[in-house]
């Protein structure tokens, strides 16, 4: 695991999983012209934006294996020095990456993140999630009909990566209350699409199911993520909430 020289100061920095990804590059991106400190866990630094890979407030860790082949330990001082932990991970649309190992990386993630986090030390954690997976609270109320709800139970069944947005929800859920000092938002997107950063909105519940889909930009949800880290009041409006962000037309 090669690691570039430590911030001046890392305390208060950001670190960030996905950081090569569709996402996961646009909260990168505006984290950093916000002036933010940021750590960004990757697999190649090659695959960073030009942009920001030389950028003097980005401190770069790299390991081919993935942040989940680390020892506690070595998790343990990842995550120490961090204020919030962003997770833009997914599953790649190949075969390998819907029914390849590891079937659970963002549940796992959020499960290590949790298990890093003592009494003495608080978090913020930035997930994102889907709007194919409810509130684990019901509070989404019933913007699904019956046939959906059978299309997803059966995706959940068959799809490995499904299965692992939904346990990721319901870990978040049930940690963050025996954990108190891990606070979090699980940011749902509707259909993604690359497009320029533009208005958007977020709403406490599902605005569609996904038979009716909206969109929202990439663009838009890193920019949302880089304010939940930016602005204290935004953090607190959506802190242990599940957020439906969509592109206003």
């Amino acid at each position: 695991m090669s690691q570039s020289p430590p911030l001046p100061d890392s305390k208060g920095a950001t670190l960030i999983f996905g950081a090569t990804g569709g996402i996961g590059k646009h909260a990168l991106a505006r984290l950093l012209d916000l002036d933010h400190q940021v750590t960004a866990f990757v697999r190649s630094s090659s695959r960073l934006p030009d942009a920001c890979r030389d950028h003097p407030n980005l401190s770069l860790v790299e390991n081919e294996r993935g942040h989940l082949a680390l020892s506690d330990e070595e998790f343990y001082e990842l995550i120490k020095g961090h204020d919030t932990v962003i997770s833009c991970l997914g599953h790649n649309l190949t075969f390998k990456g819907l029914y390849g190992s590891p079937r659970r990386l963002c549940s796992d993630t959020v499960k290590r993140v949790f298990a890093s986090v003592d009494s003495s030390a608080s978090l913020r954690l930035i997930v994102i999630n889907t709007e194919g997976v409810d509130r684990p609270d019901g509070g989404d109320g019933s913007v699904r009909n019956c046939c959906e709800k059978v299309v997803l139970g059966l995706l959940k069944l068959c799809l490995p990566p499904h299965a692992d947005n939904v346990a990721t929800s319901g870990c978040l859920h049930s940690l963050s209350a025996s954990n108190p000092n891990v606070s979090f938002v699980a940011v749902r997107p509707s259909d993604l699409v690359d497009k320029e950063r533009s208005v958007y909105e977020c709403h406490d519940k599902l605005q569609n199911g996904i038979f009716n889909a909206g969109e929202t930009s990439r663009a838009n949800v890193g920019d949302f993520m880089a304010k939940l880290v930016e602005e204290e009041e935004t953090w607190r409006k959506w802190s242990n909430k599940f957020p439906h962000i969509i592109n206003v037309d």
